[in-house]
C-alpha cells in the first residue's frame, strides 16, 4: 500500500546535459528508473529500467537499489538501502539528485508579518542564588539576499556546511559559472565560522574581505561567489514551537 508523506520532501534532479527539475515525494514507494512507468523517469542508458525506489518506514525515508546494473549511490557510496538525510546527494547513472527533506527546520517558510530574526531582542533571564539554567541552543540560519541558489533559506544543522555547486553542498549555487566549492561554514560549539576553501574565492563580511576565516555574528552580511547572504541565529526551541 502506498504511504503519503505529509511534508512533501523533494528531489532536485540534475540532468547530465544541464538543467534541474523537481520531483515531489507525495507518496511512497516512489520508483526511479529509465522506463516510462516510473514515478521519476531518467532518460539515461546507464540507468536500469527499474533502478531504485524510495520507501517510507514509519516517518523515515529510505533509498533502496533494485539490483540495478550500475548501482545506486548516496554521497558517492554504493548502497543497497540507505536512510535519507536532508541534502544527501544521490546518483543514478549520470544523473545527480539532491534530496531535500521539507520537514527540516530550514524549509519552514517565513510567516507573513513575523518580525525579522535580526530585529528580535533575545531576553536572557537570571536569578541570583540559584543554579544557572541551561542556555537555549541556537542554530545558524542563512537567508539569501541575492544571487542564484536552490533555496531562499538554509538551516546550518551540520558541523560543516559547504557553499558551492557540487552535489554535497548544503548551500547550493545554481549559476552557470558557480564554483564547486566557494566557502565553508563550520559550527564550533555555539559559534559559526566561515572559511575559504581551496578555490580561494574572495569572501566579504559586511563589505570587508576576510583572511582565511571569520567568526560570524548575528546579522552579518556575507558576499561570496556571486551571492549575498545574511547570517542569523535562531533559538531551536522557537523553531520547534
Amino acid at each position: 500500500m502506498s504511504q503519503h508523506h505529509p511534508a512533501s520532501p523533494i528531489l532536485l534532479v540534475r540532468a547530465p546535459q544541464g538543467g534541474t527539475r523537481e520531483c515531489e515525494i507525495t507518496r511512497t514507494p516512489l520508483t526511479i528508473g529509465r522506463k516510462p512507468g516510473n514515478d521519476l523517469c531518467l532518460d539515461d542508458p546507464a540507468v536500469s529500467g527499474h533502478h531504485a525506489r524510495i520507501v517510507q518506514i514509519q516517518e523515515v525515508l529510505f533509498l533502496e537499489d533494485l539490483k540495478s546494473t550500475n548501482g545506486s549511490f548516496v554521497n558517492e557510496q554504493k548502497i543497497d538501502r540507505r536512510q535519507l538525510q536532508d541534502a544527501d546527494s544521490l546518483r543514478f547513472g549520470a544523473h545527480r539528485v539532491i534530496f531535500r527533506d521539507k520537514q527540516a527546520p530550514a524549509a519552514e517558510p517565513a510567516i507573513a508579518g513575523e518580525t525579522p530574526v535580526a530585529d528580535r531582542t533575545i531576553v536572557v533571564s537570571s536569578s541570583s542564588g540559584s543554579a544557572p539554567s541551561t542556555p537555549a541552543r541556537t542554530v545558524g540560519i542563512v537567508e539569501i539576499l541575492s544571487g542564484k541558489t536552490d533555496r531562499p533559506q538554509y538551516s546550518l544543522t551540520k558541523h560543516v556546511s559547504l557553499i558551492g555547486a557540487q552535489d554535497d553542498a548544503v548551500i547550493t549555487l545554481t549559476g552557470w559559472f558557480a564554483p564547486n566549492s566557494a566557502a565553508v561554514i563550520s559550527r564550533r560549539g555555539e559559534a559559526y565560522v566561515i572559511s575559504q576553501t581551496e578555490s580561494g574565492k574572495r569572501i566579504l563580511v559586511n563589505s570587508r574581505p576576510i583572511q582565511r576565516e571569520h567568526t560570524l555574528r548575528q546579522g552579518d552580511v556575507v558576499e561570496v561567489a556571486g551571492i549575498t547572504l545574511r547570517f542569523v541565529l535562531r533559538d531551536e526551541r522557537s523553531q520547534a514551537a
